[in-house]
């Protein structure tokens, strides 16, 4: 299984790099500016850094939903949108930066963890699941979007 590691920052950075700047997604309005500010606001929301995200979840989300997404049995859905209450509140998930502030971001993230200072965030669906659990996601994460775009 591949971890949120300083080969993993490297692999993602190229694969980015691969995707033109006008490409279209195989689903959804994602475009490669785009794309990376989504991810940049997913690790600073997993830091406790984003604009909070309040908690929207449940019993079935936290107890059922994800431990399911958590162990790879079920893909990510394409096209999931952000939650009507959630839009309607303003959130936007995605928040400004390139690729070298995308870089600058993961490799914190991953000093944080290994000098075990990082406190992460409560997944806004599937409450606290750990440094692991946003490990595992973030991977996950990344993954669904780079097929998305065929890298």
């Amino acid at each position: 299984m591949q971890h949120f590691d300083s080969d993993f920052v490297s692999e993602v950075i190229q694969r980015l790099e691969r995707i033109p700047a006008d490409a279209v997604p195989k689903w959804g309005e994602l475009r490669r500016d785009s794309l990376v500010e989504h991810l940049v606001w997913t690790l600073l929301h997993s830091m406790g850094r984003s604009k909070r995200v309040p908690f929207f979840g449940n019993w079935f989300t936290v107890h059922l939903v994800g431990p399911i997404f958590l162990t790879g049995i079920v893909p990510i859905p394409k096209n999931l949108k952000m939650p009507k209450a959630l839009a309607a509140q303003g959130v936007v998930p995605r928040e400004p930066g390139g690729i070298d502030t995308l870089r600058s971001l993961m490799t914190e993230y991953i000093a944080l963890v290994q000098a075990d200072e990082l406190k992460p965030a409560p997944h806004p669906a599937f409450g606290d699941i750990g440094v692991d659990g946003w490990d595992f996601l973030h991977v996950r994460h990344f993954e669904h979007h780079f097929r998305q775009f065929g890298v």
